[in-house]
């Protein structure tokens, strides 16, 4: 499998894209939950329904999470190879 190198630049763009992804998950998610939360579904359904978008949340959180520590594990190469 050939290996890719990306520059700086690149690994930049990816964490803002990355980290831009999780925030506008975190809100959606956490929207979703208030609305359940308050009233939007009732009763068992509306309690599983909860903990499955808490479940999802928290498994998002981790797959960000394991993507922005991949980036921290890359070494920058060619044009654009700066530290951050």
């Amino acid at each position: 499998m050939p290996t890719v190198m990306a520059t700086q630049e690149q690994i930049d763009a990816a964490r803002r894209h990355i980290e831009e992804l999780r925030d506008l998950h975190a809100n959606d998610v956490t929207a979703l939950i208030r609305m359940v939360e308050d009233g939007a579904l009732k009763g068992q359904a509306g309690d599983r329904l909860t903990a499955d978008l808490r479940a999802w949340d928290r498994g998002f959180k981790d797959l960000f999470a394991r993507a922005l520590s991949l980036l921290d594990s890359l070494q920058p190469t060619g044009k654009g190879a700066s530290t951050r």
